[in-house]
Parts: C-alpha cells; sequence; structure tokens
C-alpha cells in the first residue's frame, strides 16, 4: 500500500482547520485510501467504513499541532527570518486571531511568500517524518 502524500497532506489540513477539533482522518493501512470522518460533513463523506476505529486496519492521521506546525512553526519562522521581531510575533500569538495578524505581519514586511514556502516545505518534512515513523509508504 502506498498512500499519496498530498492527499495525506490535505487531510491533515482539513481535520485541522476544524475549530471544534471534532474532524478524523484515516490512513487505511491496506490500500492508502484516506477516509474523513467530520459530525459538520456527514452526508458528504458516508464513505467512512464503520470500522474505522480499528487500528489494526487504519491509523489516525495527526493534527497538525502533533506534527509541530502550529504556532511552534510560526516562532521558528520569525526566530530564522526575523528575530529582532519576536517578541512582538509571540504576543501576537497569545490572542485569537493570531494565525491572520501573523500573516497580516508577514506581509507588511515582506515576508509572506517566504512564510508560505517555509509553511510548505515544513509541512511536507513534517509528513514524511511522519509517514516513516509508521512505516507508511508515499508516493509524490
Amino acid at each position: 500500500m502506498a498512500a499519496k502524500l498530498s492527499d495525506i497532506i490535505n487531510a491533515i489540513e482539513f481535520i485541522s482547520a476544524d475549530p471544534a477539533l471534532e474532524s478524523e482522518a484515516f490512513l487505511s493501512l491496506n490500500s492508502g485510501e484516506i477516509f474523513i470522518r467530520s459530525p459538520d460533513f456527514e452526508e458528504e463523506l458516508e464513505n467512512c467504513p464503520d470500522d474505522v476505529d480499528d487500528s489494526t486496519e487504519y491509523l489516525p492521521l495527526p493534527h497538525k499541532h502533533d506534527l509541530g506546525l502550529g504556532v511552534r512553526l510560526a516562532h521558528a519562522f520569525i526566530d530564522e527570518y526575523r528575530p529582532s521581531a519576536s517578541d512582538d510575533v509571540y504576543a501576537m500569538f497569545r490572542r485569537r486571531g493570531a494565525y491572520a495578524r501573523f500573516k497580516d505581519w508577514a506581509d507588511r514586511e515582506g515576508l509572506l511568500d517566504e512564510w508560505h514556502r517555509y509553511e510548505d516545505e515544513s509541512k511536507t518534512a513534517a509528513v514524511r517524518e511522519w509517514c516513516n515513523e509508521n512505516d507508511i509508504e508515499f508516493s509524490e
């Protein structure tokens, strides 16, 4: 079984966008297919198998924060690209809406393209590492 790396990344992004953290994604260990379970999309996701909680058949996908792709990633970016602004940026993440404020700040500072590149590269590297740790074969 070889899962498509982009499908895994997309599923992680989908479940991570759920503010209530109720959405889940599962990787079939037999077929490499991904199934999503979400209370907000019950009709659209009826193809989710009844036995998706069987850990011998399906592996739950991690949330982006489990992979260090949340606030820690933004902090690492600032530490590398604009350490002089770290106090200001760290303060942004102490309130709701931090990610939008961070992206606005990055845009004003001319760092938005670098941020998107950094985020994409970090996300891909983290998902590859997760796949390797879980013995998941994947294709690009």
